[in-house]
């Protein structure tokens, strides 16, 4: 710091202020003053000057300031913000990143073993944004068949089919890797599952993935989320637990186990088979069984009411930012109010980043409840008022190939066409 000169009035002082002669008692009293002077300069000097020079001293240094971050409901609300500094990382799928520790599987006769041990939660370093579903290959349309299970079985298998979808006219195929049973139909490598009984595939990610890039075709995941007996079967915690002993899980009709969405478990589960996923390059994903259980008036007796709540789909954004896309039922969509599988449509600002895979169904959309019998009709009937309850959503079609021949889904292809829909799926 620049030192600066003081200018203030001048004193002249003579030579007999100071040669003039003292008596003893002066100069037993001035010595006394003077030492008294000197113990209070000494007391006002350590409680007031090192104050004084900390703060000069810190004149021009640069403190840390404590970074901000927005709160997680507004986070949650406005997709996945920027990160900076050593804030820690949020994967692309609005749960907290997670390491891939292996969590603690059930064993009989083990109470300790009916809670799981949740895995901590770790930074990892930012991701990017991913491309959205429809991916620019041709024309900027990804029309879609789905891969039958059992095509999972080996390479050539997967190959076959892959190549004929292609040459049939498709430009994506969408396959189911975590079945409504919560088996992994691919060699999964996170601990905990891999080597388990969770595992039914004998394909690598890298070797299905290398099938689709072969044939230019683009892969699209199918994941079961909360329908998941085996999952829950093996991590606990996971699952709905009993009022009267929480150790013990809730069973749909005493004979099956859901994910329950409020569990932070079930959300770092799926977070690490997201990043599995990705990071094996697959993309596009879309969710299904994001619903609650169907809960019958005597389960009022077993688990909390909360889950009977008019607002309990709140809850199911806990899950739903797993992946772009969001499976519903037609009939769920278009109905008075929203059936199980459409709930999370009761607060479209919490979708604004996600998609709808629409499945047109004619078992779910008989003609005995007053669906029209023509195939077209009912396309143009079903999509017109899916268009009003989805709120701009980006709605992709699933044409559900069991309830109707192949002159029936040509109708409703050509309805999709005319309609502007430039995507679909073909369920065989």
């Amino acid at each position: 710091m620049e030192k600066r000169k003081y200018y203030g009035r001048k004193i002249k002082r003579t030579k007999n202020l100071y040669r003039r002669r003292k008596t003893a008692g002066q100069k037993v009293f001035g010595t006394v003053m003077l030492v008294i002077a000197a113990s209070a300069i000494a007391f006002l000097g350590f409680c007031v000057g090192k104050p004084l020079l900390d703060y000069l001293g810190s004149i021009g240094t640069d403190s840390p300031a404590q970074e901000w971050t927005p709160a997680a409901s507004y986070m949650q609300r406005q997709g996945e913000p920027e990160r900076t500094g050593d804030v820690a990382a949020e994967t692309d799928y609005g749960v907290p990143a997670v390491d891939h520790a292996e969590p603690e599987t059930a064993s009989s006769g083990s109470a300790e073993a009916a809670a799981v041990t949740e895995p901590p939660a770790t930074a990892v370093p930012e991701q990017t944004t991913t491309a959205p579903l429809l991916i620019p290959v041709s024309d900027g349309t990804l029309i879609s068949t789905e891969v039958p299970s059992a095509a999972l079985a080996n390479r050539s298998s997967l190959a076959a089919v892959i190549t004929k979808a292609k040459n049939s006219g498709y430009n994506s195929a969408v396959v189911q890797l975590k079945d409504s049973n919560g088996n992994f139909r691919y060699r999964s490598s996170i601990p905990g599952v891999a080597g388990s009984d969770l595992v039914t595939g004998t394909m690598t990610l890298d070797e299905i993935m290398s099938v689709f890039a072969e044939n230019g075709v683009v892969p699209v995941v199918k994941l079961a989320v909360l329908r998941d007996e085996e999952g829950c079967a093996m991590f606990t915690d996971m699952s709905y637990k009993c009022l009267d002993d929480p150790s013990v899980s809730w069973l749909e009709a005493g004979q099956r186990r859901w994910a329950n969405p409020e569990s932070d478990s079930l959300r770092e589960y799926f977070a690490k088979i997201i990043a599995e996923l990705k990071d094996a390059g697959f993309q596009e994903i879309i969710l299904t069984d994001v619903m609650f259980p169907d809960f019958q008036p005597y389960d009022t007796e077993w688990i909390p009411a909360k889950y009977f709540a008019a607002d309990r789909y709140k809850m199911l954004y806990n899950v739903v930012r797993a992946g772009n896309i969001i499976e519903m039922k037609a009939s769920d969509v278009i109905g008075e109010t929203y059936g199980r599988s459409a709930e999370v449509l009761n607060d479209i600002s919490m979708l604004h980043d996600n998609s709808v895979a629409l499945v047109i169904s004619r078992g779910d959309l008989p003609t005995e409840a007053g669906y029209p019998a023509d195939a077209k009709t009912l396309a143009e009937t079903v999509l017109a008022q899916a268009a009003k309850k989805t709120f701009g959503l980006n709605v992709i079609p699933v044409i559900d190939g069991a309830g109707f021949d192949d002159s029936e889904k040509s109708k409703i292809v050509s309805v999709l066409s005319e309609l502007g829909y430039e995507s679909y799926i073909v369920v065989q």
